[in-house]
C-alpha cells in the first residue's frame, strides 16, 4: 500500500506505539538494578484512584494487585492522619515500610508487569519519599519460592523482612519466612518462623515490655505467637483473641504500641499486656481505600503511613 493512505497507517502507527510506550512506561523493572530514576512525589493531587490503563482486547487479571496503588498519609502523633493525593506505585499493593539509615524502603506486592507476574519489590527514596528508585528483591533460601506479604522491620543494624514465603503454591500450609539484609534488596533466609493453614500478612515486632517477639497474624482476625528472638520458632497464643479487623502492622509511637489494622477502613488499636484495645475507627478517608496500613518512623512526631488502594 503506497501514497496518502500509506502514509495515514505510518502516523496512525506510531501514535499507537507512542501510546502503548507511555502507558507501560510507569514501571520498568531489571532485577537488581534501579528500574527507573525515580517515581515523582508531586502528582496531580487528584484524589481519585487511577482508572485502568488497560487497552482492549489485552489478557488481563479479573482481580487483585494489578488494580491496587499505594499512597501515603502524614501523622505527628499517630492518629491523626493527613492524606497525600499523590500517586506512589501503580499495580501495588500489600505495602510495608521501614525507614533504616536515612533512606525510606517500600516494600510491595508488584503486578505492574503481566508476562513476569507477581514479585516483590522494593521502592528506596533518599529524600523521604519525594522520588523512589524500585528494584525486585533477590532472597536466598528455599522456603520462600513465592513471597508476598512483606512485613519490613529494623532488627540488629539490619532490615528484617517476614513474609509468606510459598503463597499459591498448592500446598495445604502456609509458611511464614523470615530473612535478613544489609542493603534492603538482597536477603537471606534466616528460616521458617510459624507454618498454618490460613495464615497471611505477618506483623511482627519486639514487645520490650515483656521482652518477647510477638507475631500476629491475618487469619480472618487477628491471631498471635510469640517467641525469644525474631529467627526462632514462634508458639500461638490460644488466650489472644481479635475480631474486629486484620491485616496489621505494630509500631512503637511514643512510649505506646500502636497496631494499625484494616477494619472499618483503617483503624488503630493499643497494644499492652498481650493484649489488643481498640483506640480509634476510621482514621483516614480516601476514596477507593483498601486499607494494608504500615508506617514509617522517621523521628520522634514525625511518621508516614502507606496504604493500598483499589481501582475498578
Amino acid at each position: 500500500m503506497k501514497g496518502v493512505k500509506g502514509i495515514a497507517t505510518t502516523v496512525i502507527a506510531l501514535i499507537v506505539v507512542l501510546a502503548v510506550v507511555a502507558g507501560a512506561g510507569a514501571y520498568l523493572l531489571v532485577t537488581g538494578t534501579p528500574s527507573s530514576s525515580g517515581t515523582s512525589h508531586g502528582g496531580s493531587g487528584d484524589n481519585k484512584p487511577p482508572e485502568n490503563d488497560n487497552q482492549p482486547g489485552s489478557s488481563l487479571p479479573t482481580s487483585g494487585p494489578y488494580y491496587h496503588q499505594i499512597y501515603s498519609a502524614t501523622s505527628s502523633n499517630g492518629i491523626d492522619w493527613t492524606v497525600d493525593n499523590t500517586l506512589l506505585f501503580n499495580h501495588a499493593s500489600v505495602p510495608g515500610a521501614v525507614y533504616f539509615e536515612n533512606k525510606l524502603y517500600v516494600y510491595f506486592v508488584n503486578a505492574s508487569d503481566l508476562e513476569a507476574g507477581e514479585k516483590l519489590s522494593v521502592g528506596i527514596s533518599e529524600d523521604r519519599g519525594e522520588t523512589f528508585t524500585t528494584y525486585d528483591l533477590q532472597i536466598s533460601g528455599s522456603n520462600s519460592p513465592y513471597p508476598v506479604d512483606p512485613n519490613p522491620i529494623v532488627d540488629d543494624d539490619k532490615i528484617r523482612l517476614t513474609y509468606l514465603g510459598n503463597f499459591n503454591q498448592g500446598e495445604t500450609t502456609n509458611k511464614i519466612v523470615t530473612a535478613h539484609s544489609t542493603d534492603g534488596i538482597n536477603f537471606t533466609e534466616d528460616g521458617v518462623i510459624f507454618t498454618g493453614a490460613e495464615i497471611y500478612d505477618p506483623d511482627l515486632f519486639y514487645d520490650d515490655v515483656s521482652g518477647e517477639w510477638v507475631l500476629l497474624l491475618n487469619t480472618g482476625g487477628l491471631t498471635k505467637a510469640t517467641a525469644s528472638s525474631s529467627t526462632a520458632t514462634f508458639t500461638e497464643d490460644p488466650s489472644f483473641s481479635w475480631s474486629q479487623g486484620s491485616i496489621s502492622s505494630t509500631h512503637k509511637i511514643g512510649n505506646t504500641y500502636y497496631t494499625y489494622y484494616f477494619g472499618m477502613g483503617v483503624s488503630v488499636a493499643e497494644y499492652s499486656n498481650g493484649s489488643l484495645t481498640n483506640v480509634a475507627s476510621s482514621i483516614l478517608d480516601f476514596p477507593g481505600l483498601n486499607a494494608d496500613p504500615t508506617v514509617a518512623i522517621f523521628g520522634e512526631n514525625d511518621y508516614e503511613m502507606f496504604f493500598k488502594t483499589q481501582s475498578t
